[in-house]
């Protein structure tokens, strides 16, 4: 059976490419309690994310600048055209990622490929290698895209304290203050190696079931959502609340679209207070390792 990812993966000679196929996709697939199109909340519909993505396409286009650069200016000019901070949770997983998959283009001396590697697992040295070499001043402007979207629950302290501007910051340190309520940043803890060898498996083996990208996304969605609370609904509510929507999501069959709908229409209450934001973001992080990974050696993970 065909890869359903391969037309676009085609269509992925960069990295900025990937970026912006790999958030076109996730905002595309109408995933229970998200926006997409057809579905918007009061002060947010799916064009923001289309636009938001071609923003973040093109400041990561620029290799010229470092990826913390890139990473701060997406946000900052995301924010300032469309007063949002829909690609916060995109641009800080896809930072590292990014960095290892220009980390490998430098050692192979290629200016562009298809795939940044042929197994998911070797994207683990390349990223940790890429997490060591951020300094505090590229800490420090990736701590101002994320002031600057003022998100909740990112974690403060004297020293790091989200609601001021730093000149210096340890982003590991600060993530590591994050980790235990934020899935985002969990993933800087450990070489993003969750992401790598346990979200993006289950995105993958979902497009092999349904020999489809989007529906792909869709049931991936709710597998993930059953395996793990997500962090978004988690700051908004509290963990008991985000648990209670992982044990509806393990009851959900995402092939039986009454259940489906009836689970989106529970996510969809209480002014979209339960959008599992987080689970999207990091679908589409996975999405974008599944573009630049060669698909015949894309199982072999550990």
């Amino acid at each position: 059976m065909p890869d359903p990812l391969e037309p676009y993966r085609r269509l992925c000679t960069s990295p900025a490419d990937a970026i912006r196929w790999a958030c076109i996709l996730e905002a595309s697939a109408p995933k229970v309690g998200n926006v997409h199109p057809g579905r918007s909340f009061k002060d947010l519909a799916c064009t923001d994310f289309l636009e938001a993505a071609e923003i973040t396409c093109q400041n990561f286009r620029n290799r010229g600048m470092r990826i913390s650069q890139r990473m701060r200016d997406s946000v900052l000019e995301t924010r300032a055209q469309l007063g949002t901070n829909v690609n916060l949770g995109i641009v800080l997983l896809l930072g590292p990622l990014v960095a290892a998959d220009e980390r490998q283009m430098t050692l192979t001396k290629t200016s562009e490929r298809t795939v940044c590697t042929n197994r998911l697992e070797d994207w683990i040295p390349l990223t940790s290698t890429c997490l060591a070499e951020l300094d505090e001043f590229d800490g420090a402007d990736i701590f101002e895209a994320i002031r600057s979207a003022t998100p909740g629950g990112m974690g403060s302290s004297d020293k790091l304290d989200i609601n001021k501007r730093h000149d210096r910051v340890n982003i590991l340190e600060a993530m590591h203050l994050a980790a235990d309520r934020d899935q985002i940043a969990r993933q800087y803890c450990d070489s993003f190696r969750e992401l790598i060898l346990e979200i993006t498996p289950v995105v993958s083996d979902a497009f092999e079931n349904t020999h489809d990208v989007l529906s792909g996304l869709c049931h991936a969605q709710i597998h993930l959502l059953s395996r793990t609370p997500d962090s978004l609904i988690a700051r908004k509510n509290g963990l008991r609340v985000a648990g209670e929507v992982q044990r509806r999501a393990g009851l959900v069959d995402p092939d039986d679209q009454k259940s489906v709908s009836e689970f989106d229409l529970y996510l969809r209450s209480e002014d979209h207070q339960l959008n599992p934001g987080t689970t999207a973001d990091l679908i589409a992080a996975s999405v974008y390792l599944l573009l630049r990974t060669h698909p015949s050696e894309k199982k072999n993970h550990e």
